[in-house]
């Protein structure tokens, strides 16, 4: 049995990658839970996994060191998160289990968060240990191995049209490191497309006025990327984000700042160097005037870069090495 284990109060990158994670090793036939640390009220992951028949508990229902030593040496905790893989790490001392823990975050953390972030990194001695990106392994002060964020893909390629007017989305945490005040400036450099925000956060009083379309906090993206043409990534530090690959995979053309693992994933008509973000709105406009036979050829090209780079199938003969089922 595989155990993805994680502590989480809302929707974001890594809880996208633990359902994508789920989902591959349910088609493989695979035994797979969902292990949450906490039950926190109206989670919107807990209805995506009901949908998709896939099993998970909480460990605030019943003892947590219990759970860990009725563990087998068979089984395998992956855990997410600097809380979960604390935990789990500690746990590993009292019972034989596979562990294995990812490292997601790309981004500075100061005050509790960084004690937290310093513990993660110098119990990993104790664990087989991810990096969802090369920056983020690179930190890690004990081995850590590379595997990369990826996506479901559907079999046949999408090809839509592309809206009249230019349908331009931001999707993800409002924060500082996800730059939702870059977004909110390159809207307003964007008079002849239409900009919308999926997310929410500590930055949302940023939208206040702006002429933007607010839709919130959303525990799916998959009904709404039809509604976008392109997704813009601005962001000062990432990972490997997850909503750009969903993006991609769906045939949203995706611009972004060169942080992280994005120069893996677009080439350099795509990415802007970070500290010239507002280029950002150039791009979009170019892409615009371009019309629709340049940007369906761009969302084709993205599609199939995911397709054979990013998508479950391409990543699973390393994850079934991680996981000892190989």
């Amino acid at each position: 049995m595989i155990y993805l284990f994680v502590d989480s109060s809302g929707f974001g990158g890594i809880e996208s990658h633990i359902q994508q994670l789920a989902v591959l090793l349910q088609s493989k036939q695979t035994d797979v839970e969902v292990v949450f640390l906490q039950r926190y009220t109206e989670h919107p992951q807990y209805n995506q996994l009901n949908i998709r028949h896939i099993p998970y508990r909480f460990l605030s229902d019943s003892s947590v060191i219990g759970f860990f030593r009725h563990l087998k040496a068979c089984d395998v905790i992956h855990a997410h998160g600097y809380k979960a893989s604390i935990i789990s790490r500690i746990c590993s001392l009292l019972s034989s289990f596979h562990l294995v823990t990812t490292f997601h975050a790309g981004e500075s953390v100061s005050g509790k968060l960084a004690c937290y972030e310093w513990l993660n990194r110098y119990t990993a001695c104790l664990s087989y240990n991810l990096a969802v990106s090369d920056k983020i392994r690179q930190q890690q002060p004990f081995r850590c191995e590379l595997v990369r964020n990826f996506v479901r893909c559907k079999k046949e390629m999408i090809k839509r049209e592309r809206h009249t007017t230019l349908q331009v989305g931001f999707v993800g945490r409002l924060s500082h490191e996800k730059a939702i005040d870059r977004f909110v400036s390159l809207s307003q450099q964007l008079p002849d497309s239409e900009c919308h925000v999926f997310g929410d956060g500590e930055q949302a009083h940023l939208l206040d006025g702006e002429a933007l379309t607010w839709h919130g906090s959303v525990s799916s993206m998959t009904p709404y990327w039809q509604t976008l043409d392109v997704l813009l990534i601005p962001s000062r530090a990432e990972g490997m984000p997850m909503a750009a690959l969903e993006a991609m995979s769906h045939g949203v053309v995706v611009l972004s700042t060169d942080v992280g693992e994005m120069p893996s994933l677009l080439d350099e008509r795509c990415l802007t160097a970070e500290s010239d973000w507002p280029l950002l709105s150039q791009m979009v406009i170019e892409l615009d005037r371009a019309g629709n036979d340049q940007w369906l050829q761009l969302s084709q090209r993205q599609q199939q870069w995911v397709k054979k780079h990013f998508s479950g199938e391409a990543c699973w003969q390393q994850l079934a090495q991680i996981y000892r089922l190989a």
